[in-house]
């Protein structure tokens, strides 16, 4: 009986001798996983980023899944943060991503910050990667990023709410996706927004606000209706109010929804910038 138990407890220690090295929530070409890969929730968010949580958490962030890679002498973390929409998952890139650092074509979007740092967006997914031994170059940066974006699921396409930006006059990579309190106003959430500039070269910004649901438009309009100037002009309802630092902002009503503009010095200006991109 003793022979037996010693008989099954070696083959006990085979079988696990044999079983496959830990494998990567990623396969990663030409980068090898380390251990297992850690995951954490919105109550785990503290521990693994501390103050930058809260601005995750206010774009719907699900889940956290990390894990380190190495290539040779440079190994990464890989940390890619399910942000449960691909539109929270914008937002929140745009928040991060550093201008001026060398883009890359992958995923939706990608930019190279060596030698300390990658950014990844892809669908829903957000990726940062981060060096954790050596350096990450240029060239290994934009090979990381296409691997990654490869290894993701998901489309590639922007998320389909920010079609809802006029493209004329646009300022190339200005489009942004904001949750909470756009221009600090806490009655301007859920908007699409981007600079543009006028004939004379002047900026300023559009947006379009984003109802909860389907067919809410009108609620929000008599929400605003209820707190904001409201200007008649040309046959269209404007609605308006002056914030500290962005000038006249107003919004009216269009075939996309509640659009408006900011950054305008009269009201004159505002009603002629809202005529640019309001659409019937």
């Amino acid at each position: 009986m003793i022979a037996r138990a010693a008989t099954l407890i070696l083959c006990f220690v085979v079988v696990l001798s044999c079983q496959p090295a830990p494998q990567g929530f990623l396969e990663i070409a030409g980068w090898s996983p380390q251990g297992e890969p850690s995951s954490h929730g919105p109550d785990g968010l503290w521990e693994m980023i501390n103050g930058a949580a809260d601005t995750f958490l206010d774009y719907g962030f699900v889940e956290l899944t990390a894990q380190q890679y190495s290539n040779g002498s440079v190994t990464v973390t890989v940390n890619a943060y399910d942000m449960g929409t691909p539109l929270n998952a914008y937002g929140v890139y745009r928040v991060e991503a550093p201008e001026g650092d060398l883009v890359v074509d992958a995923g939706s979007e990608a930019v190279v910050s060596p030698p300390y740092q990658c950014l990844l967006l892809k669908d829903r997914t957000y990726v940062k990667v981060e060096a954790y031994e050596g350096d990450i170059d240029e060239a290994t940066g934009r090979e990381l990023v296409v691997e990654i974006a490869s290894a993701l699921p998901g489309s590639v396409e922007p998320p389909p709410e920010m079609a809802a930006l006029p493209a004329e006059g646009m300022i190339a990579g200005s489009a942004r996706y904001t949750r909470r309190g756009l221009f600090a106003l806490a009655e301007l959430d859920e908007a699409v927004h981007a600079s543009y500039v006028d004939d004379d070269g002047t900026e300023y910004r559009a947006f379009v606000l984003l109802p909860e649901s389907a067919g809410s438009d009108e609620a929000l309009w008599d929400a605003l209706a209820e707190r904001w100037q409201v200007l008649e002009e040309g046959g269209r309802t404007v609605l308006y109010r002056e914030v500290p630092y962005e000038g006249f902002v107003g919004v009216a009503r269009g075939s996309v929804g509640v659009v408006g503009v900011a950054g305008c010095e009269t009201r004159e200006e505002l009603v002629e910038r809202l005529a640019r991109v309001v659409t019937e």
